[in-house]
């Protein structure tokens, strides 16, 4: 995903796991599933947000399993790499994508030489939401959506840094909902988007948490949040459904394997990555993130996925 999160170290993770308690929980599994260790693929590099999820999924479920799980980041397109790799492997259940709602719902329809789209995958779940904000300085002349966007018509204009096409499109609804000229700065990513906002480059930015800790230090105000409700940093804030536009950002941490796989092994799947999203150690990790667990499960997420990528394959068509 476009978005960049604090950074938990994989030493901090194994400390967690050392300190909590022997966990007896077992997926119901085929008897001979697995024999051999299971592959991460992560679509992003080391050292993010993504990464830290990937590696502190699999620790939960080396430990509630008494699986291997393997980590190999495989960064590029925004899971792109990622994705057209592991759409190629054998559907047996040993290697998982950890991607975003974007990866498959987003890329795809980007480009007409996207080797895959959303249905080429089946998803087991989700591991977290991405709270995405509006969010600005507090000494500029606006601390709400609605003062934001009267600033923009007074000055004739408005710009936000984004770290991402989802954000930059985000930002193309607001200026045709409410009739203004706000002009989408592209970043390279969310921290590079939150540095032109708090350097006063910009008028505002979109950002998924890398800006908690600004809002808690008092040098940010959330103008609104972008997702279907408000977030848990930043409760005060309306979402834009709530202001009366029909438009939201979805952002979920993803897995998925190549489709084709047997049901039980799915199954069984999808039920460890459930016991370890709902670990207290991964419960530790969110808290770090600024964030909660959450996963959809696989027919949530596959609905939630479905739903984006109809959106986006009209709205990239019509642009």
């Amino acid at each position: 995903m476009n978005c960049v999160y604090k950074t938990t170290s994989v030493g901090l993770i194994a400390l967690m796991l050392s300190a909590a308690p022997t966990a007896i929980l077992a997926a119901d599994c085929p008897a001979d599933f697995p024999t051999k260790p299971i592959q991460f693929h992560v679509g992003y590099g080391a050292g993010g947000g993504s990464d830290a999820i990937a590696r502190a999924i699999a620790a939960a479920l080396e430990q509630q399993q008494g699986w291997t799980v393997v980590v190999d980041n495989r960064p590029g397109a925004g899971g792109g790499v990622m994705s057209a790799t592991l759409m190629t492997l054998p559907s047996d259940g040993y290697t998982i994508g950890v991607g975003a709602t974007g990866t498959v719902a987003l890329n795809p329809y980007q480009s007409d030489d996207s080797p895959y789209t959303h249905e080429t995958f089946d998803y087991l779940g989700t591991a977290m939401q991405i709270n995405y904000g509006l969010v600005s300085l507090t000494d500029r002349p606006y601390s709400t959506l609605e003062e934001f966007i009267e600033f923009a018509r007074e000055n004739g204009s408005a710009t936000v840094s984004t770290g991402g096409k989802s954000q930059e499109i985000l930002v193309e609804q607001l200026a045709d909902h409410y009739g203004v000229n706000l002009i989408a700065v592209p970043s390279k990513g969310a921290a590079d988007a939150l540095q032109s906002a708090l350097g006063g480059h910009v008028d505002a930015t979109t950002q998924g948490t890398q800006h908690v800790q600004q809002i808690k230090a008092g040098a940010m105000n959330q103008l609104a949040s972008l997702t279907g409700s408000r977030v848990p940093y930043a409760p005060d804030s309306p979402t834009l459904v709530e202001l009366g536009l029909d438009a939201t950002i979805e952002g979920q941490t993803i897995f998925m394997v190549p489709k084709g796989a047997e049901q039980p092994v799915l199954t069984c799947l999808e039920n460890a990555l459930d016991e370890a999203v709902n670990s207290e150690v991964y419960a530790e990790l969110m808290q770090r993130l600024e964030n909660e667990p959450m996963n959809l499960g696989a027919a949530g997420t596959t609905e939630v996925i479905a739903k984006s990528a109809a959106f986006y394959k009209a709205y990239l068509k019509a642009e």
